[in-house]
């Protein structure tokens, strides 16, 4: 993650979007079992020559992890 920018012009809820998104993250990790596709070995993670992203998109296949009823009430 990079930050929105620093100094006096930087963004002012820098903090709260890093908080949100750590948060985010640390849901999705608890909520779902992840495991590869199977049509994949392994996973890339080499960045592409531009910029910061992955040089190839990131799948994982997603497993409910917690019981049913826990997910009707989201």
């Amino acid at each position: 993650m990079l930050s929105f920018s620093t100094g006096r012009r930087g963004c002012s809820g820098v903090n709260l979007g890093s908080a949100m998104a750590t948060m985010l993250m640390a849901r999705l990790l608890q909520g779902f079992s992840w495991e590869l596709p199977p049509t994949m070995l392994k996973i890339e993670l080499n960045e592409s020559a531009g910029d910061l992203s992955l040089a190839e998109p990131l799948h994982a296949k997603a497993q409910p992890r917690l019981a049913e009823v826990v997910y009707h009430h989201l």
